[in-house]
């Protein structure tokens, strides 16, 4: 094992950053296949987004499609989009935190 005066590796290094790079990458792929829904008006409104936030489908309910409440509906819309984004960024955080986490483990194993 090559150090430096400090005890630090440049192997252990690139190891650490190899590994990163491949958790990221894994995490990332998984995100981009996620599909996430959020409902809203008890499930009356079901707006699913893809991985990246876009949104990928919408279901409306018969029952609250009454063109005299447009207004509703845009906002029962609106809601299930809200819900689905905050699933979604919820799952990039549950996904993304532990690669960073690992990151800083390894880099403050590598310093001692």
């Amino acid at each position: 094992m090559d150090l430096d005066d400090d005890g630090f590796s440049l192997g252990q290094l690139l190891d650490s950053t190899r590994k990163l790079q491949e958790d990221l990458a894994r995490a990332q792929e998984e995100l981009r296949l996620l599909r996430v829904d959020g409902t809203a008006g008890g499930g009356a409104v079901r707006a699913t987004l893809d991985g990246k936030g876009a949104l990928a489908n919408l279901v409306i309910s018969p029952a609250v499609a009454d063109p005299g409440n447009a207004r509703g509906l845009a906002d029962l819309v609106v809601s299930a989009v809200r819900d689905a984004q905050q699933t979604l960024a919820d799952r990039h955080e549950e996904r993304l935190v532990p690669a960073l986490e690992s990151l800083r483990t390894g880099l403050r194993d590598i310093s001692g």
